[in-house]
C-alpha cells in the first residue's frame, strides 16, 4: 500500500492491517511460512499430501445439496436449528426428528433469485464449483472469502458471486468515538493483488476458522489457517519428498565389486568387467537385479542408508500429522491399506464429525449475508443444506425406515411422519392400523388343528381332489 492510500484510510477513520499469518515467539519463527502465499505455494502446491487431503475435502464438500426454504413455523424452525445446532444428529431417530421439525418449519421454495444465484454464482462457475474453491480457500488460508456483485448498486440484489483469493485480502478497522481503533469487527476490506480494490463489508463474505491470538495488530480478525499448526510438519515433509528425489536422482554407486585374487586384477580386465556391469547390472533397465560372476568374487552391500530409511519414517509419520491438522481420515489417502469396512466406517466419520459441521458453519454466514441483499427474505427465507441426501447417512435411514416400518400400532400417516415424510391427511386409509396377517395369539399356538374332512369330502365329490 503507497502512503496516499495510507493517508486516504487515516483520514476516514479506517486503518487496514496486513494479512500477516505468522508471528515472532522467543525471537524465532514459528515455521518457514512466511507469508499467506506461502500456504498456497509451499503447502497446497507444493506438498502432494496437503494438496490431496484438500482437494479430496472440497470436491466432497461441494457435493453437498443446497435448498432454499419459506419458514411457516418459527417455533418449529427454532427447534429444528437448536437440534441441528454446529453439526447433524448421527442416530436415525435424531435425523428423522430432526427431518420432522424441518417438515414443520419449512417448505421448499421452487422459484427465486437466490436459488438461481446458488446454482450459477457467476458465469464462469457453477454452484458446486464455487463451494469447492471456496472451502479450498479456507482450508488453505483459514478462510474463505466472497464478494457480491451488485451490479453497480449498492442496495441492489446481487447478480454475481465470486470467490476471492483469501490470501489476497487485508482487513480494515474502524474507528471509535473516543479515536481508538475498532479491533472487534472489520470495517471493511481490501483485495491487494497488484492493485488495491477496496471491499464493503456488506458485499464480502469472510468466512473463517477461529483465531485465538488476539492482537493490536487485528491478527485476530483472520481466520487461523490449519498450516500454521501445521506448518512444521508441512516443511519436513517437504524437505523430506526434496531429499527422496535428490536420492533418486543421485543415487551413486549401490556397491563395490573387488578382487579376492590377492594378485588382483589387470585394468583391461576390470575395465572388461565394468562393460558387462553396465550391460547387465547398472542402469535403470537393471534396477534391482542381481547378476552373477564366474569368478570369485566379493560383494560389499551398501543397501538402504539410515538417512533413506529415517526418511521414510518421517514421510509416515507427517502423513498421519497432516491428516491430523485437517480433520482427515488418513486410511482415505491410501485405500489399499484399509478394508471396505474401515473405508465405510472412515468416510461416514469425516463427513458427520468434519463436512457437516463446517457446512452448518457456512450456512448460518451465508444466511446473515445473503438474505439481507434482499427484500423481505430475511425471516422468512432460510438456505439450508440438505444432509439427509448424502449417501454416508442413507444407511442410518434405510435402517430407521425398516424398523418403522415393523411398528404396527402405527399408521400409515404416523409411520411418515415419524420419518419426516410428508403425509397424506385426505386418504382415510392413511389414518387406519394395520395388523400383519401372519400372526395369531399365544393362546391360539397349542390349539388342535380345525377338522377339515368335511371339506376334502365335499372336493373330492366334484371331483377336485385327486388324493
Amino acid at each position: 500500500m503507497n502512503i496516499i492510500q495510507r493517508f486516504k484510510y487515516a483520514l476516514t477513520g479506517r486503518l487496514p492491517q496486513g494479512n500477516t499469518s505468522l508471528f515472532p515467539m522467543g525471537g524465532q519463527l514459528i515455521n518457514d511460512f512466511q507469508k499467506q502465499h506461502e500456504f498456497v505455494k509451499n503447502g497446497y502446491m507444493g506438498n502432494a499430501i496437503i494438496y490431496s487431503i484438500i482437494s479430496q475435502s472440497s470436491r466432497k464438500f461441494s457435493t453437498v445439496p443446497r435448498h432454499l426454504y419459506q419458514i411457516k413455523d418459527k417455533q418449529a424452525f427454532s427447534q429444528y436449528k437448536a437440534l441441528l445446532g454446529d453439526g447433524t444428529p448421527t442416530t436415525g431417530k435424531a435425523i428423522a426428528t430432526a427431518l420432522n421439525f424441518r417438515r414443520k418449519a419449512m417448505v421448499p421454495v421452487e422459484k427465486h433469485p437466490i436459488i438461481d444465484l446458488l446454482n450459477r454464482p457467476n458465469p464462469t462457475q457453477g454452484g458446486a464449483a464455487f463451494f469447492e474453491n471456496l472451502y479450498g480457500f479456507k482450508q488453505i488460508n483459514g478462510a474463505g472469502s466472497a464478494w457480491a456483485n451488485r451490479g453497480g448498486n449498492p442496495t441492489g440484489e446481487p447478480v454475481e458471486l465470486w470467490c476471492l483469493p483469501s490470501a489476497d485480502i487485508v482487513i480494515v478497522i474502524g474507528k471509535n468515538p473516543d479515536g481508538s481503533y475498532d479491533y472487534l469487527e472489520p470495517a471493511g476490506y481490501q483485495l491487494q493483488n497488484g492493485w488495491v480494490s477496496n471491499l464493503r463489508k456488506e458485499d464480502v463474505l469472510y468466512w473463517k476458522y477461529f483465531n485465538p491470538y488476539w492482537s493490536s495488530s487485528g491478527s485476530h480478525l483472520y481466520g487461523l489457517a490449519p498450516l500454521e499448526a501445521g506448518g512444521m510438519v508441512a516443511n519436513e515433509r517437504n524437505k523430506a519428498d526434496k531429499t527422496s528425489a535428490t536420492i533418486m536422482q543421485n543415487q551413486g554407486s549401490k556397491g563395490v565389486l573387488y578382487s579376492t585374487d590377492p594378485k588382483g586384477m589387470s585394468v583391461d580386465t576390470r575395465d572388461k568387467l565394468q562393460n558387462r556391469l553396465d550391460q547387465e547390472v547398472n542402469g535403470l533397465r537393471n534396477n534391482g537385479r542381481v547378476a552373477l560372476a564366474n569368478s570369485p568374487l566379493g560383494y560389499v552391500d551398501l543397501g538402504r542408508t539410515t538417512v533413506e530409511l529415517s526418511i521414510d519414517a518421517i514421510k509416515r509419520s507427517s502423513k498421519e500429522d497432516l491428516c491430523n491438522v485437517f480433520s482427515f481420515p488418513p486410511v482415505l489417502l491410501d485405500p489399499s491399506k484399509g478394508t471396505l469396512a474401515n473405508l465405510e466406517a472412515s468416510i461416514k466419520f469425516y463427513v458427520v464429525n468434519k463436512v457437516i459441521p463446517e457446512w452448518c458453519g457456512l450456512r448460518d454466514d451465508l444466511n446473515a449475508w445473503l438474505l439481507p441483499m434482499y427484500k423481505g427474505a430475511v425471516g422468512n427465507l432460510w438456505i439450508e443444506p440438505d444432509f439427509a441426501s448424502l449417501p454416508e447417512l442413507q444407511e442410518d435411514l434405510e435402517k430407521q425406515v425398516n424398523a418403522v416400518m415393523k411398528i404396527w400400532p402405527l399408521t400409515p400417516n404416523q409411520m411418515l411422519e415419524f420419518l419426516g415424510w410428508e403425509t397424506d391427511p385426505n386418504n382415510p386409509e392413511m389414518n387406519k392400523r394395520y395388523i400383519p396377517a401372519n400372526l395369531v395369539p399365544l393362546d391360539q399356538v397349542n390349539q388342535p388343528a380345525t377338522d377339515i374332512s368335511g371339506d376334502v369330502s365335499g372336493l373330492q365329490k366334484y371331483g377336485l381332489l385327486d388324493y
